[in-house]
């Protein structure tokens, strides 16, 4: 069995965006700061960038909902989450997918929702 993850349409989501925002604004602080350039103003530069580089890539979290299956489980990745769920098979009751989402019945245990964004 295959690993399950969600696809959804092309659009930039807001975390790609704040990103590249991040880093063209650092870059555009070194470009167009007047006068000469003090130790302030490179470390804000570079804070900048690397928050852009942080967000714009997958550091912080996927940017789609993923289940993984693993040995006794599964994995659980939510969108820009950065810890994962895990939820064993003898935990499972049962899965249903549904037209905005999937849900994982737990025995003894809240229901685990999983729902796609629809932006």
């Amino acid at each position: 069995m295959e690993n399950f993850i969600i696809s959804q349409n092309k659009k930039i989501s807001g975390k790609k965006a704040a990103g590249a925002v991040w880093i063209l604004f650092g870059i555009g602080r070194l470009i167009f700061v007047k006068g000469s350039l003090d130790k302030w103003d490179w470390m804000t530069s570079i804070a900048f960038f690397l928050m852009g580089i942080i967000f714009f890539t997958p550091l912080v979290g996927p940017d789609k909902p993923q289940i993984e299956i693993c040995e006794g489980g599964l994995k659980i990745f939510w969108t820009n989450w950065i810890r994962k769920v895990m939820v064993l098979d003898s935990e499972i009751e049962s899965i249903i997918l549904a037209k905005n989402g999937v849900m994982i019945k737990r025995k003894d245990k809240r229901p685990l929702k999983i729902t796609f964004l629809s932006y």
